[in-house]
C-alpha cells in the first residue's frame, strides 16, 4: 500500500481538518503522527491527510525496492524535467526487455 518514512516529525501548523480527495500512486501524505507515507500500487482511492509532494513515475519502481533503513533524498523537478526523466527511464526499460528476448 505504501512506504512509511522515518526522520524528523513533520508538523502541520496550518490545519488538520482536510476534506478527503483523490489519491495517485507516488503521492506523499503526512498523517497526524508527522511520519510521511509514500503511497504505492495498492493505495486507497481517497484520503484526507495533507499531501506535500509526489514521487515522479520514473522513480516509483526504485522506491518500491528500497530496503528498510535506506536514506532517501528528494529533489524538486518541474514538469519538463519529469517528462525527460520518464522518457529516459522508459527507453532504458525497453532496452532491457529487448535484450532479454
Amino acid at each position: 500500500m505504501g512506504m512509511r518514512l522515518d526522520g524528523p516529525k513533520l508538523e502541520n501548523i496550518v490545519n488538520t481538518n482536510i476534506k478527503s480527495e483523490g489519491l495517485i500512486r507516488g503521492v506523499i501524505q503526512v498523517p497526524a503522527d508527522g511520519k510521511p507515507i509514500i503511497l504505492l500500487s495498492d493505495h486507497g482511492t481517497i484520503g484526507g491527510y495533507p499531501k506535500i509532494a509526489t514521487v515522479i513515475s520514473a522513480d516509483l519502481d526504485g522506491v518500491g525496492q528500497l530496503m528498510p533503513g535506506t536514506n532517501i533524498n528528494f529533489k524538486e523537478v518541474n514538469l519538463e524535467e519529469a517528462e525527460n526523466i520518464f522518457k529516459a527511464y522508459s527507453q532504458e526499460t525497453n532496452n532491457y526487455i529487448n535484450e532479454s528476448n
